[in-house]
């Protein structure tokens, strides 16, 4: 497993040790590793605590995007789990772009798939897909987005970041863009180590047929003399 994905999960299990105990205290949170039989290396970790604490940092803004798009859903009855793999994608690509939209989307419906119900990958995606869908359009229409708001609110009037929108979304199309790159390269080199597997077994048999057929001419010789 790659140590990011080791990382969403253990944030995911912060985070809900949290939900369920109702308190935002991250020393909390932090306890949760030790429940695991192995230690995590301190990357993982890291990256585990940096997403719950943001989470809980933005807690409030991550579930409006939610649930503007939870249509007829009351939030009570959003399942604890998907909520949760929810608000760490967006601290992901929305609040922090920590990461491309396509990989933290990803990432959640197959942790989702992993944790959540029958239904929950689906369900993650196709909320995730909408904000997504959401963030997009602010980008085009010149809006800020949270850690922008964040950044121009604690920086000197003087030092207030003058960040292009336009430029954060080529940033991430260019990443996603090289990440299909790289999928299809791994793709296309599956495919031709497969197909000269193919074409090794095929050889191999083609030899065996005729080393047989060179048995059966040979005993046929020693039959007549």
């Amino acid at each position: 497993m790659l140590p990011r994905r080791k990382s969403r999960i253990l944030a995911l299990c912060m985070l809900y040790a949290l939900d369920m105990q109702r308190t935002d205290d991250l020393s909390v949170a932090v306890r949760i590793e030790n429940i695991f039989s192995r230690p995590f290396p301190q990357s993982v970790t890291d990256y585990a605590c940096f997403l719950a604490r943001n989470v809980v940092k933005n807690a409030e803004t991550i579930d409006e995007l939610i649930f503007r798009h939870t249509h007829n859903w009351d939030k009570e009855r959003l399942a604890m789990v998907d909520r949760q793999i929810m608000r760490i994608a967006i601290c992901e690509f929305v609040v922090k772009r920590s990461a491309p939209a396509v990989v933290a989307i990803n990432e959640a419906v197959a942790i989702a798939k992993i944790f959540g119900t029958e239904e929950s990958g689906r369900f993650v995606n196709g909320i995730l897909d909408a904000v997504n869908v959401e963030i997009n359009n602010l980008v085009r229409d010149g809006e800020k987005t949270v850690e922008e708001k964040e950044e121009q609110e604690e920086a000197p009037e003087k030092e207030k970041p003058k960040m292009v929108r336009s430029a954060y979304l080529a940033k991430y199309a260019e990443q996603a863009s090289q990440l299909e790159k790289e999928k299809e390269a791994r793709r296309a080199a599956i495919e031709a180590e497969r197909e000269a597997e193919r074409e090794e077994r095929r050889k191999a048999r083609e030899a065996e047929r005729e080393a047989r057929r060179a048995l059966r001419e040979a005993e046929k010789l020693e039959e007549e003399y």
